[in-house]
């Protein structure tokens, strides 16, 4: 994928003090805890992962940093203005790669994905003592597929802190100065809930947990997940991984038993739902697996990524009507996805309904706004066009 250049942008945030507006790990008790198969991976015990490892910098890095921080504050800079300056021009050029890199290895490659640039923007904050939170973002995820294993990356930013905003004496404040790090800033992109340093940790250990899984390394995979799982006990996603983990590793029982304990959080989860039918399916437990899906299917989960994802992942299972089905709900909540009407005008000409795609394309259209991408869905429904004439 092409080099992007790094945007960051100034703005006022939601200051959040009480732990009722974050997302945190709750500690909960030892009876909501997952059953999870040890036995599988007996040497895991013997490796041990430092959370200290995932945000360390070497003293040549520690040294650079310093040099352009001191030099940005004699400008006048205030310090978290001044973290932002330097990462404008250290990392304009920092190219996105599929990957989750710890700060060392991500300064010194100048690449990694979304928690990558997360990871380093933390390095930098901590060293230099500044404060700073998460927050996650809804947007166009990207997804990538192995086997079958569909993965789709999450969006987070990175605030940090004005550390000298003092506030007045009896003035009630909703936001407090803050400079955010964003890698993928788009007019489309909706902010989701702040979230804790816990949860920044377990979906770090998750992503690199998910990337072992699709190389087929299930010890390093469990390792990590496991290790996520450690900061943050309620996390659907990592549960889900946990229980994927051990379906791979043969543990059918367990890994049906991680579903039901990961559906039993009260938390609706489309990819925990999916996998879990794909379970039941593979044991041709067909209507164990209907009863689910229509549960799934009757969902009203805001979030139009969630269902754009189903979507996508239905189409790579050759399942057509089951991502017609997806991309519409997709569209319920938010007419604006392109991607979306792109996905549905795939599904027609695969069927060869030409006046369907043809009516996807015009909608695509009004919702596209990149040139390039305009010019390429006018050149598809010159095409289409041209062929419905000819077949009348």
């Amino acid at each position: 994928m092409n080099s992007m250049p790094l945007i960051l942008s100034l703005l006022l945030v939601l200051f959040v003090s009480s732990c009722s507006n974050m997302t945190k790990p709750q500690p909960g008790l030892q009876a909501k805890k997952i059953p999870i198969n040890y036995g599988l991976f007996p040497h895991i015990e013997n490796e041990q992962l430092n959370k200290d490892d995932v945000f360390f910098l070497t003293l040549e890095q520690q040294q650079e940093i310093s040099i352009l921080f001191d030099k940005k504050i004699k400008q006048g800079y205030e310090p978290h203005k001044a973290l932002s300056e330097i990462l404008a021009k250290k990392l304009v050029n920092f190219t996105y790669y599929g990957e989750t890199y710890d700060a060392t290895t991500a300064m010194r490659l100048n690449k990694g994905n979304c928690m990558s640039l997360a990871v380093l923007t933390t390095a930098y904050a901590k060293y230099l003592g500044l404060e700073f939170s998460y927050r996650k973002v809804s947007t166009l995820p990207i997804f990538t597929q192995k086997d079958d294993v569909v993965l789709s990356s999450s969006h987070v930013q990175t605030l940090i802190y004005d550390p000298t905003f003092v506030a007045e004496k009896d003035v009630f404040y909703f936001f407090n100065p803050a400079v955010v790090i964003d890698y993928f800033p788009s007019k489309s992109n909706r902010t989701g809930k702040m979230f804790s340093y816990e949860t920044f940790l377990a979906m770090y250990y998750k992503n690199i947990a998910a990337d072992a899984l699709t190389e087929k390394d299930l010890n390093k995979s469990f390792l990590y997940a496991n290790k996520a799982y450690q900061f943050d006990n309620e996390n659907i996603a990592v549960i889900n991984l946990l229980a994927v983990i051990h379906r791979r590793s043969g543990d059918l029982k367990t890994a049906e038993a991680i579903y039901k304990a990961g559906l039993n959080k009260g938390e609706d989860s489309i990819p925990l739902l999916s996998n879990y039918i794909m379970l039941l399916k593979s044991q041709q437990r067909i209507e164990e697996a209907n009863t689910l899906q229509n549960q799934l299917n009757k969902l009203d989960d805001p979030d139009p990524y969630q269902w754009l994802g189903e979507a996508y992942t239905a189409q790579k299972m050759g399942q057509s009507r089951r991502a017609e089905f997806y991309f519409k709900k997709a569209l319920k909540k938010a007419p604006y996805l392109n991607q979306a009407y792109m996905g549905l005008y795939k599904i027609y000409v695969k069927q060869d309904n030409l006046e369907k795609a043809q009516a996807m394309l015009v909608k695509a259209l009004e919702w596209t706004y990149e040139l390039d991408e305009r010019k390429l869905y006018k050149y598809k429904l010159y095409n289409i066009e041209h062929n419905i004439t000819a077949t009348h």
